[in-house]
């Protein structure tokens, strides 16, 4: 089996072109192989004078040219239709033998009556023959002309020969099929690098970056499979790069802050130590918000996870929002596991049921059930968001006050975006939606851990058949 695939790798071209071109032969010459084995089998007999069909044609002209000529030239015409291939012919009295009987209806016998074009009457004289034991095969009859001339012949029997309608269907039939197969076939084959190349490309940046990327395929497949490895790294080590300046800044803007913060509180001036307090909180806020969005930003291994029963996250998470006073209530919660971060999920559920208590004055709770396994939504009694805007709220650093004053600002733009990147990290996704009633909704849909396991036994399933191809 290993040399048959190493003599079919040195036999396929390298480029797409050439496997286009090899496809295209391949189909062309299967096709003629197939048409010419059909014209072998199929073909009539290039010699018309074997066969028995032309012989009783012969017969009924030489039958209609005597009905047609003058009596006295009937015995010279007669005499030259001895000279017809695979026809004995006689001349004839006319007179039946004693016994002889209507000759049946033979495709012979039709034959010879559409090659006379006129009336005749034809009897079988195969009774009266005496070498009859001998001509097996061979008719003998006797016609009569409607002008009464008369002839004997002795003809082959042999059945007429159809045409092959049906094999010639099932020749067609079976070379379409045949060509059909052959293009699905190389078509797939040659197809199937592009599409591993295409399902590394749209993983990348997901959970399950580790998707290998194909080292196999035509030229012009590898060259962009290398070309994207390059790509992914340099990616991978922007986005690293960019992660550890923004953590470091985060974190080394601390201690700054702290110092200010003890100093602010020697201030003699209440006004001015108030603002600068409220300065430097602010400040905290943002490095505590940025050092969260580049956390929970990451991609992190699935083995990390756990099963997580979300309905005990949303519960905590609303029970400590009403501990303190906030307007915030659960309608409805389904006891379900998701694979996931407690922790996690719990920070993506207190952002939303936060931004929904600031911005909407309420907060309102709901687990549902869902295609993609269960969602959460969060609703508020806020004006919603216009639905151009909503795609540019789960930017980094946006909004929903437009307001870029932080001195009046409630947030940093940051909320959603954490949410988003935690949602994601889960496999789920993040959505809002103004409600019937006002106010927006946000929902968190989550898949549930059977789901999640079952994507992953059919992840590693893949590879291996891949391979197998």
């Amino acid at each position: 089996m290993s040399v048959l695939r190493r003599l079919r790798a040195r036999l396929r071209p390298a480029t797409i072109a050439g496997q286009i071109a090899l496809l295209v032969v391949a189909g062309i010459a299967v096709a003629h192989v197939v048409a010419t084995t059909a014209f072998l089998l199929l073909h009539e007999s290039q010699k018309p004078d074997e066969l028995p069909g032309v012989a009783a044609s012969r017969l009924g002209m030489l039958s209609r040219l005597l009905d047609t000529v003058e009596p006295a030239a009937r015995p010279a015409l007669l005499a030259s239709g001895r000279s017809l291939p695979l026809i004995h012919v006689e001349p004839w009295d006319g007179q039946a033998p004693p016994g002889a009987e209507p000759i049946p209806d033979l495709p012979v016998i039709r034959r010879l009556r559409n090659g006379a074009g006129r009336p005749v009457t034809i009897v079988d004289l195969s009774a009266a023959d005496p070498q009859q034991e001998q001509s097996a095969g061979q008719l003998h009859v006797g016609i009569v002309t409607a002008s009464g001339a008369t002839l004997q012949a002795t003809l082959p029997n042999d059945p007429l020969r159809t045409p092959k309608q049906g094999a010639l269907i099932f020749t067609v039939v079976f070379l379409a099929l045949t060509l059909a197969l052959l293009c699905v076939w190389a078509t797939r084959a040659l197809t199937a690098p592009l599409k591993r190349l295409a399902g590394a490309a749209e993983a990348f940046g997901a959970r399950d970056d580790h998707v290998a990327l194909p080292e196999a395929g035509p030229r012009e497949v590898i060259a962009v499979s290398r070309a994207l490895d390059r790509m992914r790294s340099r990616v991978r080590r922007l986005i690293d790069d960019r992660t550890q300046m923004l953590a470091a800044i985060s974190h080394d803007l601390r201690t700054p802050i702290t110092r200010l913060r003890l100093r602010a509180e020697f201030i003699e001036d209440d006004t001015a130590r108030a603002a600068t307090l409220r300065d430097l909180d602010q400040m905290n806020g943002l490095v505590e918000a940025a050092l969260s969005f580049v956390r929970d930003g990451q991609v992190r291994d699935a083995s990390s996870f756990t099963l997580v029963d979300l309905a005990s996250v949303v519960q905590t998470v609303c029970d400590d929002f009403s501990d303190i006073g906030a307007p915030v209530s659960v309608g409805r919660s389904r006891h379900v596991l998701v694979r996931g971060r407690p922790e996690e999920l719990q920070r993506a559920v207190t952002n939303l049921v936060d931004n929904a208590v600031k911005y909407g004055g309420r907060a309102e709770v709901h687990m549902d059930a869902s295609e993609r396994g269960v969602r959460v939504c969060v609703r508020d009694a806020g004006p919603g968001i216009p639905e151009a805007e909503r795609e540019a709220m789960l930017q980094p650093f946006v909004r929903g006050d437009r307001a870029r004053n932080l001195n009046e600002a409630r947030g940093f733009g940051l909320g959603l975006s954490i949410v988003q990147a935690i949602v994601e990290a889960h496999e789920g996704r993040l959505m809002l939606e103004n409600g019937r009633e006002g106010g927006l909704q946000a929902v968190i849909e989550l898949p549930l851990a059977a789901q999640v396991f079952a994507g992953q036994v059919t992840r590693k399933a893949a590879p291996a058949s891949a391979e197998a191809a």
